[in-house]
């Protein structure tokens, strides 16, 4: 019996199922997709759930939701404490979909990313100096953000963390009696940082100390007073009567 026609029909078949096999599963729905993404996410899931965000990114590149997707990957991030990469994609989000309702959610997460990355305050204030001018931008560009408290917060956080790093600075100088030294870092204190009143308080005692070392006796006398009138209940009160009192 000729088997060649059975052979055939049977490797005919075989590469019918594999060309079936091989044949792309088709998409479900994105809107789907996503909620299933979504879903991951908020069971905290967020390695999984970003896993399922970046490849929607590849399956349903040209969707409407693509700024939702990309924002959602940022989050992912994020939740993971990967700062550098959500800041990047939130970023992203800024910056290709410019006219999405997530433009203002993106901007406030990037600069809570540099906020996140700030260190203490004696080490390198670059990421504190990035989520300030971020959390300024966002205030400048949408007076009535709903992230507008949030982003105040953040900018008074971010400026009290750079202006006890410049104090801290002073009072080097200042233990190591270098006058002069302390009193030009004390002075940049009392300019650039008005809205941290502990700070002032003290920059302010430690330039009539400065002033009176120095035997600037009319400076001493115009410091003190300002110093009195300012802190009338101030901690450094009665050193600040005393040194003025060494001027009369």
């Amino acid at each position: 019996m000729n088997r060649a026609p059975r052979t055939f029909a049977l490797l005919l078949v075989a590469l019918l199922m594999a060309a079936c096999s091989q044949r792309p599963k088709e998409l479900q729905p994105v809107d789907q997709a996503m909620s299933r993404a979504m879903r991951q996410f908020h069971k905290e899931h967020y390695i999984d759930a970003l896993d399922r965000f970046t490849r929607m990114t590849l399956d349903y590149a040209g969707s409407s939701l693509m700024d939702s997707i990309r924002f959602m990957e940022a989050e992912c991030q994020y939740q993971l404490k990967e700062y550098l990469l959500a800041a990047d994609l939130y970023e992203e989000v800024t910056a290709r979909y410019p006219n999405s309702t997530l433009v203002q959610d993106a901007q406030l997460r990037r600069a809570d990313c540099w906020f996140e990355l700030s260190p203490h305050y004696a080490l390198d204030q670059t990421y504190t100096l990035r989520a300030l001018d971020e959390y300024q931008a966002l205030l400048d560009e949408h007076a009535d953000s709903p992230h507008k408290s949030m982003a105040e917060e953040r900018i008074a956080a971010c400026r009290h963390k750079l202006a006890l790093k410049e104090m801290k600075s002073a009072e080097l100088y200042v233990r190591m009696e270098q006058w002069p030294a302390a009193l030009i870092y004390l002075n940049t204190v009392l300019e650039t940082w008005y809205d941290q009143p502990d700070i002032m308080e003290l920059a302010l005692y430690y330039k009539v100390l400065a002033q009176a070392r120095m035997k600037h006796l009319a400076d001493t006398r115009a410091s003190a007073q300002e110093y009195l009138r300012t802190w009338p209940d101030g901690s450094h009160l009665a050193e600040v009567r005393r040194l003025l009192s060494e001027t009369e």
